[in-house]
């Protein structure tokens, strides 16, 4: 029993190096999604499945627009970033995911909804912040004149599976499960229940990046 608890944990990446529990900014790594707000965008996405459309504009256009021009660009989804920086990103993330899925056959470009801002101990000021909620999604483009899309891949939505272990091999506390069809407001109440002792909280906010845990199955199994 001792050595399989050990193997089975050796599967699992808990380092800090894991985007899964500490999920930190890079220029083309990840997006943050500021507008529509992520209650708005799990609505319009998940519960209706409308595609994300962002914005495109000529590169040599857009080279042309100051930063303070470029910002005031009438667009319905807004991201951290500038949109020549955000259309390089998108691209970025659009080749990789698809050499993992020619390659290793798995999706690994998520869209996270919400995050576990939590800390090693309770005294300690170092936080860190872990994706929730893990919708597989798709990038597509058309030609190099249109703009990115994004869409729902066909994989289930779930529970981070690598901070549900954490939160409960560390600190005895068991994540609900998450069905994609609860209000997803209440489901952050619930967590947020669990871990308001603790001087944590539940972050609002939404990310796209690439995610990967396939040694989770394994473990499982």
């Amino acid at each position: 029993d001792q050595k399989l608890e050990a193997w089975k944990n050796k599967l699992l990446d808990l380092g800090k190096r894991n985007r899964l529990l500490n999920y930190r900014d890079s220029k083309r790594s990840n997006l943050r999604i500021q507008k529509p707000s992520i209650f708005e965008l799990w609505d319009s996405f998940v519960v209706n499945e409308n595609p994300i459309e962002f914005p495109y504009y000529d590169e040599d256009q857009i080279s042309l627009l100051s930063d303070e021009q470029e910002n005031s660009l009438e667009r319905n989804i807004m991201t951290n970033q500038a949109i020549k920086e955000q259309q390089k990103t998108l691209r970025n993330l659009r080749e990789k995911a698809k050499t993992a899925m020619e390659e290793q056959g798995v999706n690994i470009l998520y869209l996270s909804f919400g995050f576990l801002k939590w800390s090693e101990d309770v005294n300690s000021e170092q936080y860190f912040l872990s994706p929730i909620i893990l919708v597989p999604v798709t990038l597509t483009l058309e030609s190099i004149t249109s703009p990115y899309e994004l869409s729902l891949h066909e994989d289930e939505i779930t529970l981070n599976p690598t901070l549900a272990f954490k939160m409960s091999n560390d600190f005895g506390i068991d994540l609900p499960e998450f069905d994609a069809e609860e209000n997803l407001s209440d489901y952050f109440s619930k967590v947020n229940s669990l871990i308001k002792t603790n001087r944590w909280e539940v972050v609002h906010e939404t990310g796209l990046s690439l995610l990967s845990f396939l040694k989770i199955n394994m473990y499982r199994d």
